[in-house]
């Protein structure tokens, strides 16, 4: 038997490992368009990520890096103009991280050139393979098991 109880199977491994090499060559697809924009992956998914949780400690736990990789992107960040800081109302020391007009329209265009990577992959299902990834992705993304 398999690692998932499976007569025969492979085994669950071989899903998240496959999903990872699936990602990273989505990314590697997207780093030129994301470096033109002045952004590396990181930096993209922190734009992405700041508006849900705008505190530097929030963003390390979130982003599952240590904090300071966030303090490095957001120097990288606030430098390019695409991020700035203000004071959070009521305790002077916290500090809140806000995406620019600038920022807004990277994250934007960041998003179109990991589309772009993603949908070219996408392009290898049928149209019925493509129906059912979306449903099962969808379902296994949801946090509860009834969505």
């Amino acid at each position: 038997m398999s690692s998932s109880g499976r007569k025969g199977g492979r085994g669950i491994s071989i899903t998240p490992a496959n999903y990872w090499r699936l990602m990273q060559s989505v990314l590697d697809d997207s780093e030129p368009a994301l470096q033109a924009l002045g952004l590396s992956p990181k930096g993209y998914f922190l734009l992405e990520t700041v508006a849900d949780h705008p505190f530097p400690a929030e963003l390390a736990r979130r982003m599952h890096v240590p904090p300071p990789t966030v303090t490095y992107l957001v120097k990288q960040l606030e430098s390019r103009g695409l991020l700035e800081r203000r004071p959070e109302a009521g305790d002077l020391r916290k500090f809140r991280l806000v995406l620019t007009p600038a920022g807004g329209e990277a994250l934007r265009s960041g998003g179109a050139a990991l589309s772009a990577a993603f949908n070219e992959r996408l392009r290898r299902l049928s149209r019925d393979e493509l129906a059912v990834f979306e449903s099962l992705v969808a379902r296994l993304a949801a946090r509860d098991e009834g969505a």
